[in-house]
């Protein structure tokens, strides 16, 4: 009993330390805004925390969990030590580069939220927001345009010529 105790208390105190420790704000952009599915997103933003190292990514859209899931595999809510970080440089920048045509899960046609927030944990968790820094940005994806296959104009009017000599050789042997 005591034991439990204790590990909640220090949980408890871990806790506090994590959330006491967000004062400050974070915002986050990504480019393009809208993109194709399959295409890389370049996010980066900004933190003015002290001494945050990392701020913890996660997205909301169409057919994902909707307190979040990770940006490397959409199947995976976000949550329960499972996100993805960015790397916060000494001056507060931090970037990541989302490769949607390499990632676990599907995407579809629709408009996607990133979110960063200063502490792991997801949209369910997120209630006090006075300790939280949080900022978040939309990304619209549409589906990637089908390869199209070339062929030269002469293919087909080479095939034509010579379809039209064979009917014609044909017909004369048949006179």
């Amino acid at each position: 009993m005591i034991v439990h105790l204790a590990r909640a208390l220090l949980a408890s105190l871990c806790l506090m330390l994590v959330l006491g420790s967000a004062s400050g704000a974070i915002s986050i952009d990504a480019q393009p805004g809208t993109s194709h599915i399959g295409e890389r997103v370049h996010i980066s933003g900004t933190s003015d925390i002290p001494n945050i190292i990392a701020v913890y990514l996660f997205v909301t859209g169409p057919g994902l969990n909707r307190a979040g899931a990770t940006l490397e595999n959409l199947h995976l809510p976000a949550g329960s030590g499972y996100f993805t970080s960015a790397y916060v440089h000494p001056d507060g920048r931090f970037e990541y580069e989302w490769n949607t045509g390499f990632i676990v899960g599907r995407l579809v046609p629709g408009t996607y939220r990133i979110y960063a927030v200063s502490v792991p944990l997801n949209l369910d968790r997120l209630t006090d927001t006075d300790e939280i820094s949080l900022s978040y940005t939309d990304v619209t994806f549409s589906r990637a345009p089908s390869p199209e296959i070339g062929m030269p104009w002469e293919v087909p009017g080479v095939s034509l010529v010579l379809a039209a000599a064979l009917l014609a050789s044909k017909r004369r042997r048949q006179n």
